[in-house]
């Protein structure tokens, strides 16, 4: 599996493992959906540190997750983000729309 779901005090972890592709980004939004819907979870972390690499369709997944959030009056965050991704959000111009963290204890800490 690519995308892993954890909980921490109210706060969805999903944690991608592998390049942020479609498969991933699709598994990200079962993953999301699941969580508001059962869970009532509206505040979201994803976890970077084992992704090398994001497509269009895998920033087209952050765009959602983040206006899904926006319309729940909740947040998502990334946290540890490799510096080929950060490239990547910068080259696209969408590093302004994410609050990137170093890790992911500095990013569920900001979610308090």
């Amino acid at each position: 599996m690519a995308v892993k779901s954890d909980e921490y005090n109210g706060v969805c972890v999903l944690s991608v493992e592998g390049d942020l592709t479609t498969e991933a980004g699709a598994q990200i939004r079962h993953l999301a959906e699941e969580a508001v819907e059962q869970r009532h979870i509206v505040d979201f972390v994803v976890d970077m540190e084992k992704t090398g690499f994001v497509d269009s369709e895998g920033l087209e997944t952050l765009l959602w997750l983040k206006r899904r959030c926006d319309d729940l009056f909740g947040r998502v965050k990334l946290a540890t983000v490799e510096e080929n991704c950060r490239k990547i959000l910068e080259i696209t111009r969408l590093a302004h729309r994410f609050e990137c963290h170093p890790d992911l204890p500095s990013a569920l800490k900001t979610m308090r």
